[in-house]
């Protein structure tokens, strides 16, 4: 788990975000929440980890670190996608790609 707090922290700072400017974001009330999260003082509820995600503008696979069953499971529930779920994925991978965070 501390993996998930540490990633947090990198990512906020490669951001430029302020610990208050994340909590504004996922919801806390204040910068305290986010200095004890980034600590590994305080867990996260699985109901913010999107949140999270969402805010520092990436996936929550990466803030928990993804592992190679991780990849499994999205490649097994891509396949199950119809194709209209399946274009719409691919448009969001699309779009991370061109932001140029990620590449192939």
């Amino acid at each position: 788990m501390l993996e998930l707090y540490q990633n947090i922290k990198a990512r906020r700072i490669e951001l430029g975000l302020s610990q208050t400017q994340l909590a504004e974001l996922t919801g806390y009330a204040d910068k305290s929440a986010i200095s004890k999260i980034e600590k590994g003082m305080r867990d996260i509820p699985q109901s913010k980890l999107m949140a999270f995600a969402v805010a520092l503008k990436t996936t929550p696979s990466d803030l928990v670190g993804s592992t190679e069953d991780n990849e499994y499971r999205l490649i097994e529930m891509f396949g199950k996608l119809d194709d209209e779920g399946q274009n719409k994925v691919i448009e969001y991978v699309s779009d991370i790609l061109a932001s140029g965070r990620y590449s192939i």
